[in-house]
């Protein structure tokens, strides 16, 4: 399709009235990825996306008045348990710092990406930034990503209605 004089006349004449790019694809007789790829090369103005981001609502929220929430008063049992100051446990061992997953843990396995090959579960454990990263490493069936555990948690079937 070749955008004609006329065409891009138009465009620029729709776009600048304040119609969506959907309005000017009916007119114009084009599709609405077209027109936004035009007004983009012609560098046409442009106006803010009419769909509301949850960010964007909070910050309305934050910067109007605060609402005070009211606040219903319930009447405080008194039992012994309530009086009583929870016991505090200290840990007898130190807990391990870096997540692991429960087939790790299982299997006691964890091998790096150069380690993996089409026989190993290629679930990735903790966070890719830290030295720690691997993968599951269990065996898998053949032509399978993941170990069946782990494929239990990647394929869920959807519910039947």
């Amino acid at each position: 399709m070749a955008w004609t004089d006329d065409m891009i006349d138009k465009l620029t004449k729709l776009w600048q009235k304040g119609f969506t790019t959907n309005e000017i694809a009916k007119e114009l007789g084009v599709s609405k990825n077209s027109i936004v790829g035009k007004v983009h090369r012609l560098n046409l103005t442009s106006r803010p996306s009419p769909i509301k981001k949850k960010d964007d609502e909070s910050e309305i929220t934050a910067t109007s008045a605060p609402v005070e929430p009211e606040v219903q008063e319930k009447p405080i049992k008194s039992s012994k348990k309530a009086l009583k100051e929870p016991e505090i446990k200290e840990p007898s061992e130190a807990l391990p710092k870096e997540p692991t997953s429960p087939v790790v843990q299982k299997n006691k396995r964890g091998i790096k990406l150069s380690e993996l090959d089409s026989h190993t579960c290629r679930w990735p454990i903790g966070d890719p930034k830290d030295d720690n990263f691997c993968f599951c490493g269990a065996k898998v069936r053949t032509g399978q990503t993941y170990c069946d555990e782990h494929a239990a948690i990647a394929y869920v079937k959807p519910n039947k209605k």
